[in-house]
């Protein structure tokens, strides 16, 4: 399960909304601060997101091993409809016309306050798809609480890894931070669709086998 959890949110990172709005905090005046309630506000959120919809279910016992498997292929279903629809071009799994900080950068510079940025945080983590999959298993696998906590632990921990490594980088050397995020950036450009692709369809690929094994 937690392979599964971290290749999911390991193709969360590359979101291009995140990348612009860590780049437009860390070319303002005190970036230090605006990065600390950037991340800490989006973390509280997706992990209260999580944990609620995990809590909500723990009276929920999947006994049967049949329920366990239809669980898991159905998450597989999901993720492999997710992965053709970026190989045909319905769903974009790249935002090229997007500079670093674009427009997301263009309108935190009219009024760029903590409090902006702590409204960032979630605004550009809204959980998606691969998070609500990634719950499902979670959830499906009757882990203990121990596990489910550490699972939900680590795609949180994952999914914020640039905004993490930025505020971190940021401590000690503010410009070393921006170029890496520039980096980052444009590499995400170059090959989002691919990190998507490959997340969608190795993880939907897995769940659906070991699902259709557990028949």
């Amino acid at each position: 399960m937690i392979i599964e959890v971290f290749a999911l949110a390991l193709a969360s990172t590359v979101r291009p909304t995140s990348v612009a709005a860590v780049y437009a905090l860390l070319s303002q005046d005190g970036p230090r601060r605006l990065m600390g309630a950037y991340v800490a506000a989006g973390l509280a959120f997706t992990l209260a997101f999580g944990a609620i919809v995990v809590g909500a279910t723990q009276g929920i016992h999947i006994q049967s091993g049949t329920d366990k498997a239809i669980a898991d292929i159905a998450g597989g279903v999901v993720a492999l409809a997710f992965g053709i629809g970026v190989l045909s071009g319905l769903i974009q799994g790249r935002h090229s016309g997007d500079a670093p900080g674009g427009r997301l950068q263009t309108a935190l510079d009219q009024h760029l306050t903590v409090r902006t940025a702590a409204l960032a945080g979630p605004a550009t983590h809204i959980p998606g798809l691969f998070y609500v999959i990634a719950l499902n298993l979670i959830i499906a696998h009757n882990a203990a609480f121990t596990d489910k906590a550490i699972a939900l632990v680590v795609y949180n921990a994952v999914w914020f890894a640039l905004p993490i490594v930025a505020l971190v980088t940021c401590i000690t050397d503010p410009d070393a931070a921006r170029q890496l995020v520039r980096a980052v950036e444009q590499w995400t450009r170059d090959h989002a669709r691919e990190i998507l692709l490959v997340a969608s369809f190795s993880v939907g690929t897995a769940l659906i086998t070991r699902g259709a094994l557990a028949l």
